[in-house]
Formats: C-alpha cells, structure tokens, sequence
C-alpha cells in the first residue's frame, strides 16, 4: 500500500511538473504575440520575454492563496494584452497604425458592421465566438496550468526559480550595461516596454486633445463671413468617392487602368462643354475613417483621430456648410451608408440631411454597400436638387467603391434606376472576398474605383447644368491593396462649366487635367474649407 501511494504520488509530481512547463511556455508564447503583421517572424519568435521569468518566480515565492490571486490577475493581464495586439494588427492593416483603445472603442462597431455585412451576420457571429473563446481557453490553461507549480516537488521548484532568477538577472545586467551578444537570444521586459509605450501614447493623445482645443480657436474665416459671391446663383456639389486615393493613379498595377478612366472621363466633361482642374490633397487619414476625411474639409482642421473629432462636434466652429447657408445656399448632406443617427448633424447645421431611410432605396444591398451609387446620385437629382428652391450646397458620399469590394452593382441606364427596385440581387457581379487572398481583392478595389469614376463622368455630362463641383478621394485604400504608400495624397477635381470660375484656383496645385501632375505639391485636406471661402469670395 505505501508502495502504490508513493507511486501515485510521484506520478502526481510528474503531471505538476509537466503541466507546469506546458504553463511557462504559454505565458511565453502568449507574451510574444506580435502586435504587427511583420513581427511574424523567427527572429521575433525566439526572443525571451523577461516578465514570463520574473513572474514564474513570484508564483514560487509566494504562498499557496496568494499564488491563486496572482495567477487570476496575470492571466486577465495577459489575454488583455493579446487582445489590444490582435487590434493592433487590425489596426494596422486598415489604418497604417496602432489602435488607442482611450479614444477609438467605437471602431470595434466600425469592424462588426464591415465584416456583418461582408460575410454575413450569422459567419460573423460564429467566428467572434469562436475567437472569444479560443482566447477564454487560452486563458483558463494558462491559469490552470500556472497552479500546478505549488504541486511540484520541492527540487523542482528550486530548480525552476534559479533558472528563472538567471535570466531575469541576465536581462537586468544586459539593460543596465547594454550589452549584446550573438550566442543568446534576445532578452527583452516585453510588457513592460509595451505598457510604457501605450502610457505614453495616452500621454501624446491627452496633449494633442490640448493642442486641438487651441486650433479650434483659430478660425481665418470667422471674423469675415464667406460670401461666395463668385459662385451665386450655382449649385456647390462636393462628392467623395470612397478608397479613391493616388494608389488607384500611379501603382503600376492600376496606372493603365486608371489612365485610360481618367481620359475618359476627361473627353466627357470635355464634350458636355465643362472643364476641370486637379489637384493633390493631402488626407489626414488612411484606410479608412472616412467620417474624418469630410469633417477635416468641413471644418477647415486636420481630424487625425476619433478624438479630435469628438472634440470638433462639440464646438461652435461653423462647418463649410453651415457657412454656405448663412451665404445663401440650402446646405445637404447625402450618405446612404447612415442607417441610425447622425450625432455630428448638430454640429454640420445642414438644412436638409438625407440618410438610407429617406433616400427611400426600394431594392437590395451589396454587403457593406446599403445602396448602389447609380441610385444615390440619381435619387440626389430628383429628391435633393430638383426640390431646392434656392442654390445648393451639397456634400455626397459615396459607396460602391468601399472596403470589401464586392459584390459591385451592375451598371445600368440612367433613366431606368427609378426607385432602384432593379437592383433585386441579379444585378451584381463578384463576390465576397477575404483579405486572407489579396490578389482577388486588389483586383476587385481596381475594378470598383474605375467604375465609379465611369458614373461620375455620365453623371457630370448629364447632369452638370452650371453647378461647381468637387470630386475628391477621402482617403488611399488600405495596405492589403499595395502596401501603405509613402504619403496619403487623394485627387481632387474641380469641375465647372465657366473656365475663368476655375481660373480663380492656384496654378501652382490645380492643372488642367482630370490627372494632376505627379509632381505637384499637395494641398493639405484642412485647407480647402478657407480655399472655398477666399478664392470664390
């Protein structure tokens, strides 16, 4: 009997200490998760995080109940810490840098919405949920697996917390004498550096909230109404075309593409009796976070962040629309991809706002896209600027050429839209694409932008009349494309049918062409709200 009890129990310490390496290792793995998508590599891989030594060796030191405590609060730690990584990469993808989750929790909204409607509520629900809990197991091991160290054998843990005390005292002596050597692999305090940074990027957002709050008081154009007077009696149409940024212009892989549209469109304006001048913009953003691109023009300040917008919307800073009414005009805002409340309508003071629901879409989405651009703009003719009784400012979003990229609208005549009830489902060409295949989704991105710039033309030689109108990208697309380009310049278009109108913008930014000169200087987004104001006044 003494025999089997020594047996079971050796075996007993047997399990502990295997599970207790199986433990160390995933505090290890856990702890090296790569907050961006070229950190999966070996080199990264094969650095050893100090902080997983350092705290091994307080679960030896510290009592049994104790140990239970610590062992809840660094597993809630460490998948915490995993999730604001997996965002990071996210983050990183779609909009070139790091989530601040101080500021930017409603993106978690932004990406639930865009991937619903990309694959389907119900894929959408069952892959969260499965993420979520892959993570709450990965985070139960860890827990459970940590608590077998107080079952190992006295010599064991000896052992395991002089290794452990080696390294730690290995990376301390290498950070207090910056050392290196090429026979060891890297020793870094992980979470440690990595809690330093984020504090200081909370620091940097708390300053930069400060710093806006002081360009908020500065305004050119407060202390002298815009009058507009050179564009009375014309319609204002600005009209952004989603993901349209230089990447589509002169990436090898679209500049064929988007040569022969832009010509095109080009010898449209050009037989409707209109002319154009282009030009480079400098965004504030990339990716996406379009809401920013249009705030940015409407406010007349660079909108870099969710928070400096929560700060615009709470201001009295009048919006260039607003401007546009005090001037005269019928401020309208058009964006069919808004199905619940406007929040920022408060601020923008627009006089007519035209969401999903009031445009009156009769036929079916395209994933992400809620109603076709066809429809938009020719339910913006007929709802919008066929009933104002007085000039028109208008801003216009559209959505076809929006992340996913597919399915895309088929194109259709123009007089047979009407209540866009064709568009049943059998009017769509693609399919939905996973960003895990990228070849399919920068073709599909190629594809979306040539054909709304295809509608943008018919729709300027139809329905141009005497209006002004400004055709711009709100941001360059997302790196998966053809990688973060090396600035965040969109094109700009001003279209017209009196050439000395245009004349009034400057040569150095604007030619004479729907292609601007590759070597031109950009205009800075935050900069065209005071360009409307003093060129046309």
């Amino acid at each position: 009997m003494p025999q089997n009890n020594t047996a079971e129990s050796s075996r007993r310490q047997r399990t502990a200490a295997i599970l207790t390496l199986v433990g160390v290792g995933l505090l290890f793995a856990l702890l090296l998760v790569p907050g961006r998508a070229d950190q999966f590599t070996l080199s990264h891989w094969g650095t050893i995080p100090l902080d997983a030594p350092a705290a091994v060796l307080l679960l030896i030191v510290v009592g049994k109940r104790l140990s239970w405590v610590l062992r809840f609060v660094l597993s809630i730690l460490v998948l915490c810490l995993v999730l604001l990584r997996l965002a990071d990469i996210l983050s990183r993808i779609a909009f070139g840098r790091a989530f601040n989750p101080a500021a930017e929790w409603h993106l978690i909204q932004q990406g639930w919405t865009l991937t619903a409607k990309t694959i389907g509520p119900t894929e959408a629900l069952v892959f969260t949920s499965l993420g979520a809990l892959a993570l709450l197991l990965l985070g139960f091991a860890l827990f459970r697996c940590l608590g077998a160290i107080s079952r190992t054998t006295k010599n064991f843990r000896k052992t395991l917390g002089a290794v452990c005390a080696l390294v730690v005292v290995a990376g301390l002596t290498n950070s207090a004498l910056s050392l290196s050597s090429s026979f060891l692999p890297p020793l870094r305090w992980i979470a440690a550096d990595e809690l330093v940074a984020r504090v200081k990027y909370t620091r940097w957002a708390v300053k930069d909230q400060a710093e806006f709050s002081k360009e908020l008081e500065v305004d050119n154009l407060s202390t002298s109404v815009p009058r507009f007077a050179a564009l009375e009696g014309r319609d204002v149409i600005i009209i952004y075309v989603e993901s349209y940024g230089r990447t589509f212009i002169d990436t090898p892989r679209f500049v064929d593409m988007a040569t022969s549209r832009l010509d095109s469109v080009e010898q449209q304006i050009s037989d409707a009796n209109l002319f154009v001048r282009s030009a480079w913009i400098d965004s504030p953003i990339r990716g996406g976070r379009s809401w920013l691109a249009h705030s940015t023009v409407a406010s007349g300040l660079k909108l870099t962040s969710q928070a400096r917008f929560d700060r615009l919307i709470t201001s009295e800073r009048p919006s260039l629309h607003h401007l546009f009414s005090q001037a005269g005009w019928t401020s309208s805002v058009v964006l069919p991809v808004v199905q619940t409340n406007w929040v920022e309508g408060a601020w923008y003071k627009v006089d007519r706002f035209f969401d999903y629901h009031t445009l009156d879409y009769q036929g079916k989405g395209f994933g992400y896209v809620t109603v076709p651009d066809q429809y938009t703009l020719t339910a913006f003719e007929e709802k919008v600027r066929a009933s104002a009784d007085k000039p028109l400012m208008a801003h216009i979003g559209l959505l076809d050429s929006h992340a996913p990229w597919g399915p895309l609208p088929k194109h259709q005549d123009w007089d047979s839209i009407g209540d866009g009830s064709l568009f049943d489902g059998t009017q769509r060409f693609g399919d939905r694409h996973s960003w895990a295949k990228p070849e399919p989704v920068r073709k599909a991105y190629g594809i979306a932008v040539d054909q709304n710039l295809k509608l943008v033309g018919e729709y300027l030689s139809r329905y141009a009349d005497d209006a002004l109108f400004i055709i711009m990208g709100d941001h360059q697309p997302a790196s998966v494309i053809a990688g973060w380009a090396p600035d965040a310049y969109v094109p700009m278009h001003v279209v017209s049918n009196d050439k000395a109108l245009l004349s009034r913008l400057p040569d150095e930014l604007f030619n004479q062409s729907m292609t601007p000169d590759k070597d031109a200087n950009a205009l800075p987004m935050e900069s065209i709200r005071e360009l409307l104001g003093t060129v046309f006044e």
